[in-house]
C-alpha cells in the first residue's frame, strides 16, 4: 500500500473522530403521573409533547454481582398491551490487541485508540468487556437487545469475528444496525476500502438497509448504516413497515447510530454542538449530516406528526440524553459502552390519545 493511500486512509479516519466523553449527562423530564425523586422539570417543550411522552431515569452503579452499569429510563407508550424491556448497547468500539491485520503504519493510532481511548473506568479494554458482555445482557432477561453501532472500532477479520463471536452466545433477541466505524477500513492492511469492509461485516449479522422485527405489539425498525444516506430500496421498505405498524396500531421504536433531529426542541443539537464541536445528528442548519431527497422523505415519515414511531433510539454521540423527538415521540442516545454502560428501557403502556 502506498503512503498516498496511506494518508488517504488516516485523514478519512480523522474525520469521524470525536471526543470520548469521560462523564454522564441525562435530562431528567417530569410529565404529568411521572414523578419520582431527583427529576428535574424540562423548559420550552410544548404541552402536546409533554402529554404525550412520560420519562423517569435511575441509574445502576457497577457491584461484584451487576458488573455493567445500567441506566434505566422508563418511557410512556400509547397503544402497547404490556410493558416491554429492551437494552440498548451502543458504541463499543472493539479493537483486538496485537491485530495482525492492522497496517504497520497505523499501528501506533490503533494501540492509542485500543489502550487510551477505549477503556472502562476500571481499565478494561473494549475487547476483554466484549468477552463478558453478552452473558451480562442475557441476565437481564430483556425482551430484545438492540445494538445501534459502531460496536467496531474498524473492520478487519480478527475484530469481526470477535463481534460474531458474542452475538452467537446470545440467547435473547436482538437487532445490530451498523455505524460508521463497522464498515471503516481505516487502519487495515487487508480491507483497503469500505467495499471490502462491508463483505467482511457480512458474517456479522443480516444485513439490509432498513429492517424490522415485531416483538408481540411493539415494532422495532432499524435504519443500517445511518452515516449514510437512506437508499430508494431503504425508503421503500421504511414506507411499508411505517404503513403497516399504522394499521396494526402497532407503536414503533426506531433504531438507527446517528440521532434525528427533533421537531420540539434543539436541545440535543446544542449538546452535540457543546461537547462534539459539531452536531452530529440528521437534519438542516447546523446539523452534520445534510439529507439528499430520499434521505429526507425518510425523515419527514419518521417525524410526521402522524407517524407510528413512538421512541428514537441512536448512539454516535458519546454522552446520554433523552427527551421529546416530536410532539408524540421521544429519543435517546446510548451511554458509550466502552465505558461500561448500557441503557435499560422499560416501555410502559400509556393512554392513546
Amino acid at each position: 500500500m502506498n503512503q498516498n493511500t496511506i494518508r488517504e486512509k488516516k485523514n478519512r479516519a480523522a474525520g469521524y473522530l470525536f471526543p470520548a466523553v469521560l462523564f454522564f449527562y441525562a435530562v431528567f423530564l417530569i410529565f404529568p403521573g411521572a414523578a419520582s425523586a431527583g427529576d428535574r422539570q424540562a423548559s420550552s417543550i410544548p404541552k402536546a409533547a409533554e402529554e404525550s411522552v412520560q420519562i423517569t431515569e435511575s441509574q445502576t452503579e457497577p457491584d461484584a454481582d451487576h458488573p455493567v452499569s445500567v441506566t434505566k429510563t422508563t418511557f410512556s407508550v400509547a397503544g402497547l398491551d404490556r410493558t416491554y424491556r429492551l437494552l440498548l448497547v451502543s458504541d463499543l468500539h472493539i479493537i483486538v490487541p496485537g491485530d495482525p491485520q492492522v497496517d504497520p503504519e497505523s499501528a501506533d493510532v490503533a494501540d492509542s485508540r485500543l489502550n487510551q481511548m477505549f477503556r472502562t473506568p476500571s481499565g478494561e479494554s473494549s475487547f476483554q468487556l466484549w468477552q463478558t458482555l453478552p452473558s451480562q445482557l442475557d441476565g437481564m432477561k430483556a425482551d430484545m437487545i438492540l445494538f445501534a453501532g459502531d460496536m467496531v472500532d474498524f473492520a478487519t477479520k480478527a475484530s469481526t469475528d470477535s463481534l460474531r463471536a458474542g452475538f452467537d452466545s446470545l440467547k435473547t433477541s436482538w437487532m445490530y444496525v451498523r455505524g460508521d466505524h463497522d464498515y471503516a477500513a481505516w487502519y487495515s492492511k487487508t480491507y483497503e476500502t469500505q467495499k471490502d469492509a462491508i463483505l467482511l461485516q457480512r458474517h456479522t449479522a443480516p444485513r439490509k438497509k432498513v429492517m424490522r422485527q415485531k416483538i408481540g405489539k411493539l415494532t422495532i425498525i432499524g435504519w443500517d448504516n445511518n452515516t449514510a444516506q437512506m437508499t430508494k430500496k431503504g425508503l421503500r421498505d421504511l414506507k411499508k413497515y411505517l404503513q403497516e405498524a399504522k394499521d396494526e396500531k402497532s407503536p414503533v421504536l426506531f433504531l438507527c447510530h446517528v440521532p434525528l433531529k427533533g421537531t420540539v426542541t434543539d436541545k440535543l443539537e446544542q449538546e452535540s454542538l457543546q461537547r462534539n464541536g459539531r452536531a452530529l445528528l440528521w437534519g438542516d442548519g447546523d446539523c452534520y449530516y445534510h439529507p439528499d431527497d430520499t434521505t429526507k422523505q425518510a425523515l419527514e415519515l419518521i417525524l410526521a406528526k402522524d407517524s407510528p414511531v413512538a421512541l428514537e433510539a441512536s448512539g454516535h454521540l458519546h454522552f446520554s440524553y433523552n427527551g421529546p423527538l416530536t410532539e408524540t415521540s421521544a429519543i435517546i442516545t446510548a451511554g458509550p459502552a466502552f465505558q461500561n454502560r448500557v441503557d435499560e428501557l422499560v416501555l410502559v403502556p400509556g393512554n392513546s390519545q
